[in-house]
């Protein structure tokens, strides 16, 4: 909807500016997106009428998502967001993201004006106290795009066009969700591998309410025991550390499908539930 681009803008000026190499060093960019000046201009996104702001409720609290449906839109928003308005390499592969630390300056100025409104005299003191706890001021949150899930086609997964679109999105956003939540919730138990196996577990069983262990594989680029290239696998370990990623891989998803069978009549049918029955 594209109201809701606007909401996003006003929030984020970086949605504003052109992606491109060294935009983040610009002066305009300094300016808006780490001092706050407003940018008078409409977002340049070729579809904002299928832009959708929501949120979902979450054992760590409320996580916003935001759905492009046109997925050009979507790496325009990643690169802007996560990359500083540089034009890095978006995989086809990559079809969400979880994006933490912005500055939400729409919530800065309501507070200002609140302050000013109510006959606060030094702005400049308030600001240091407002934005000395991050939780006021900075935001997270999650970008997920319409195409298919780890870029695998309906055909090889044996679903029909229109049922794997819903289940693709489906999986993306309750996998940035775990993201979300292990993050918050468990900030210093992190890795990888394991992360993205138990994110992509989340997501399956939120989609089917099964574990699939070949179609999880399939997810990291891993086919009869072997690496696909461009498979998402690569994004997660070092060069020269695929054969042992893949092994380890496997290992992860045979452990997660024995503790997801285990809890999964346990949760209630609540996929959060679960999630912190797995984990880790």
């Amino acid at each position: 909807m594209r109201e809701d681009m606007m909401k996003l803008a006003k929030r984020y000026p970086q949605l504003l500016l052109p992606i491109r190499e060294g935009e983040r060093q610009t002066e305009e960019y300094q300016e808006s997106v780490l001092g706050g000046k407003p940018l008078e201009r409409e977002p340049d996104f070729a579809c904002p009428e299928e832009i959708e702001l929501s949120a979902c409720d979450t054992p760590a609290g409320r996580a916003e998502t935001v759905y492009f449906g046109l997925r050009e839109d979507f790496v325009h928003a990643y690169r802007a967001l996560a990359y500083r308005c540089e034009p890095a390499d978006i995989p086809d592969s990559v079809g969400a993201g979880y994006i933490g630390g912005l500055i939400n300056w729409e919530k800065i100025h309501t507070h200002r004006d609140k302050y000013l409104a109510a006959g606060g005299t030094d702005w400049e003191e308030e600001f240091g106290r407002f934005t000395s706890d991050r939780k006021n001021y900075r935001d997270s949150l999650i970008l997920l795009s319409g195409g298919d899930y780890s870029n695998l086609s309906a055909g090889s997964v044996g679903l029909p066009a229109s049922e794997w679109k819903s289940k693709s999105l489906a999986i993306r956003k309750y996998h940035e969700l775990t993201h979300f939540v292990c993050r918050a919730l468990y900030p210093d138990n992190v890795d990888a591998l394991r992360d993205e196996v138990i994110a992509d577990a989340v997501g399956l069983v939120a989609a089917f309410w099964r574990y699939d262990t070949q179609l999880a594989a399939r997810f990291l680029g891993v086919e009869g025991g072997a690496f696909r290239e461009g498979g998402r696998l690569s994004h997660y370990v070092k060069d020269g550390e695929l054969s042992a990623a893949v092994e380890r891989a496997q290992a992860l998803i045979a452990e997660y499908a024995a503790r997801i069978e285990k809890a999964l009549p346990e949760s209630g049918g609540d996929v959060f539930t679960l999630l912190l029955k797995i984990f880790p």
